[in-house]
């Protein structure tokens, strides 16, 4: 049957790759603004494609892939990046940035002007956070931004938005303070994401959920590639 009804959506989150890089969205992409400290604002990259390539390839070598790419029907419609706090040179210019240079953080979470919805924002973060654990880690940090800071940079995520995902203030700020998501006591996160990834794209227009029916390989059909 042709059609929209009788379409099957398909809809993955992928490991961000230098090849990938084009395909990282939102208001300002590509950017370069946490990978970069300017002497004075935020100064466009002449290359900004390349840039973020030599970045992740930077990342994969030392800790690993830096991020997850949402896909739908092979259209990327968000992503979230995350790295070694040493591999976020940004960092430097935040009173609240850590101390310790090994503290994984959360540097971005952009999802596209299409969706709108919250779900798929959160479900990147629960895909941060699964490659987290996997690396061992206890925590998740980042950089938010309070209501009053909100117009200087699109990266940098919005305080109430982290809350929403599970992020509590760890160092206090009044404009951008730190936040950390505690993996110790989110370890069902694992089985979460690709779960809470499916729902959320069924609830986009458009996007139409495939009909319930046995896989093959009891795989959720939304589903957290671990493969480039």
């Amino acid at each position: 049957m042709d059609g929209p009804v009788g379409r099957v959506t398909r809809r993955d989150v992928r490991v961000l790759t230098p090849d990938r890089v084009q395909d990282l969205v939102g208001p300002c992409s590509p950017c370069t603004y946490w990978q970069t400290v300017p002497h004075n604002g935020h100064r466009p990259d002449p290359d900004p494609l390349a840039l973020l390539a030599e970045w992740v390839r930077e990342v994969t070598d030392d800790w690993g892939p830096p991020g997850r790419i949402v896909y739908v029907d092979g259209a990327p419609i968000g992503h979230v990046l995350i790295a070694p706090a040493r591999h976020v040179p940004r960092l430097a210019a935040f009173a609240t940035g850590p101390s310790d240079p090994s503290t994984l953080m959360l540097v971005t979470v952009a999802v596209s002007d299409a969706p709108r919805d919250r779900g798929v924002r959160k479900s990147l973060v629960q895909a941060a956070a699964k490659d987290a654990l996997r690396h061992k880690a206890r925590s998740l940090d980042a950089i938010g931004a309070r209501p009053a800071a909100l117009g200087h940079h699109p990266c940098i995520p919005e305080v109430a938005a982290l809350e929403r995902a599970g992020f509590r203030v760890e160092r206090e700020h009044p404009t951008y303070p730190r936040l950390r998501l505690d993996l110790r006591n989110a370890l069902t996160l694992r089985d979460e994401a690709a779960e809470m990834l499916s729902r959320a794209l069924a609830r986009m227009p458009k996007v139409h959920p495939v009909p319930e029916a046995p896989h093959p390989d009891g795989a959720t059909r939304a589903r957290v590639s671990d493969e480039p």
